[in-house]
C-alpha cells in the first residue's frame, strides 16, 4: 500500500510539472534539448531531437509513456507549418517537416531551406549529418538558412 501511495504521489507531481507550459520561448523545465539533427529530403526535412528529462519526468514516462511529452515536441517546432511526429522515445524523437524547402527554378536540383525559429535553445544543431563535413552550430534558437544540391 505504501508503494502505491508513493507511485501515485510521484505521478501527481509529474503531471503537475508536465502540464505547465513554457512561460517563454524555452522548453519546459523537465525537458532539456541537447541536440537536433536536420536531414533535408527534397522539399521536406527530417529532424532527430535528442533530449534529457529530469527525474520526475523520467518516472512519469516510465509509467505513462513518452507520448505525454508530445506537446513539448510540438512547441519546439511551432514555427513550422506542417510537421508530423514520427516517434517519441525516452530520450529522442523523430519529426518530419513538410514543404520547408523550395527548389530554385534556375538551378536544377538545388533546394533552399529558410530559417525557422525553434521553441527552445538547442545545445547542438547539426545539418547534413551524412556529409563529409556536417555543419554544427551551438546554442541556437533557429534553424539555419541552408541550401543543398540533391541530384536524382
Amino acid at each position: 500500500m505504501k508503494h502505491i501511495t508513493i507511485i501515485l504521489l510521484a505521478a501527481l507531481i509529474a503531471t503537475s510539472l508536465i502540464s505547465f507550459g513554457p512561460a517563454s520561448a524555452d522548453s519546459p523545465r523537465y525537458l532539456h534539448i541537447t541536440e537536433i539533427t536536420m536531414e533535408p529530403q527534397g522539399p521536406h526535412a527530417s529532424f532527430t531531437v535528442k533530449y534529457e528529462l529530469d527525474l520526475i519526468a523520467q518516472i512519469y514516462v516510465l509509467f505513462l509513456g513518452s507520448g505525454n511529452i508530445q506537446p513539448a515536441i510540438n512547441d519546439m517546432f511551432y514555427d513550422f507549418d506542417d510537421i508530423k511526429i514520427i516517434s517519441i522515445k525516452e530520450n529522442h524523437a523523430r519529426i518530419l517537416a513538410y514543404n520547408v524547402g523550395y527548389q530554385d527554378n534556375d538551378i536544377s536540383g538545388v533546394y533552399f531551406y529558410d530559417s525557422h525559429m525553434l521553441g527552445a535553445t538547442v545545445d547542438t544543431f547539426i545539418v547534413f549529418p551524412e556529409s563529409e563535413n556536417p555543419e554544427q552550430l551551438y546554442n541556437v534558437k533557429s534553424t539555419p538558412n541552408v541550401f543543398m544540391r540533391q541530384d536524382k
